[in-house]
């Protein structure tokens, strides 16, 4: 079982840190953080924790960017996680085509359709991007939704 995630960190306050990294906002002072900040998202083996795979960045550039980077590392017999920030299309089919199963969160805001009702009250449903789309069982929960 795998996971994808992002995270950010304060590395030294050097002007090559800056260079490299950038710092991100701040509405105090001068308008700027403290530190520069290197952003990582990574695809980790959720049991031990294991850091499969990386990407590193500017704190400019966005988790979803770094991810998209990441299905070269996951396959058949693989089941990937991720939260509600990185459910879009492209995404989803990245991962799908490297034959990993998904089980994805789903924003509470996202409002998908029934297309088939299971006695077990689950629910079938799509996530569209003209022309394909992508089939979604409903879970155990209002977030869960697992690929099919």
């Amino acid at each position: 079982m795998l996971a994808v995630d992002g995270t950010c960190w304060d590395v030294a306050d050097t002007q090559a840190n800056e260079a490299a990294f950038g710092r991100p906002g701040s509405d105090r002072g001068s308008g700027r953080s403290a530190f520069p900040q290197v952003r990582m998202a990574a695809l980790v083996e959720v049991g031990s924790h294991a850091v499969l795979d990386a990407e590193l960045a500017g704190c400019r550039t966005g988790e979803v960017t770094l991810v998209s980077r990441l299905p070269r590392s996951t396959g058949p017999g693989q089941l990937v996680l991720a939260d509600r920030e990185f459910l879009g299309v492209p995404l989803w089919q990245a991962f799908a085509a490297t034959g990993a199963d998904l089980l994805w969160r789903v924003p509470a805001n996202r409002v998908l359709p029934v297309t088939r009702q299971f006695r077990d009250g689950s629910w079938l449903s799509q996530i569209c991007q003209s022309p394909r789309s992508v089939e979604t069982i409903y879970a155990a929960s209002p977030s869960a939704r697992v690929a099919r």
